[in-house]
């Protein structure tokens, strides 16, 4: 086994600094998405239709919630500049974000045509611009 990345990352308020190394081949992506966010759910609702869940852990942000400055903190540290939804660690401490770049992502490596998918045409042809509209 190859380990490709260090990463270095510190948990919990008594500053403890874990080292762990992960290996591409046995790495999980992580997708933030935003509840209420017409991006995120556009990629999630793309993600179903493909069957690729199990691909991926899923990290549900609440709006409303005080953790959410501390996700959109750690967001933006990692890709250097600021926070938008849904962003995936696509691989070790290599971050996408923007639904569009994601869902083409996700399909050319499992050789899937979004345009092919009835829910996610469905979404994107008619609900998605009025929430987009309004999510501004």
């Amino acid at each position: 086994m190859s380990f490709t990345r260090a990463s270095v990352s510190t948990r919990g308020e008594s500053g403890r600094i874990e080292v762990f190394m992960m290996d591409r081949a046995t790495f999980k992506p992580k997708a933030y998405l935003k509840e209420g966010c017409p991006y995120s759910f556009k990629y999630l609702l793309f993600m179903t239709e493909a069957g690729l869940l199990d691909q991926v852990d899923m990290v549900r942000c609440d709006p409303e919630s005080a953790e959410l400055d501390a996700v959109k903190q750690k967001l933006s540290e990692a890709t250097g500049r600021e926070a938008t939804f849904p962003t995936v660690e696509i691989a070790p401490q290599e971050y996408l974000s923007d639904s569009d770049k994601l869902i083409e992502h996700y399909a050319r490596g499992c050789n899937v045509d979004p345009s092919t998918m009835p829910a996610l045409s469905f979404y994107t042809e008619t609900l998605f611009p009025q929430l987009a509209k309004l999510h501004e």
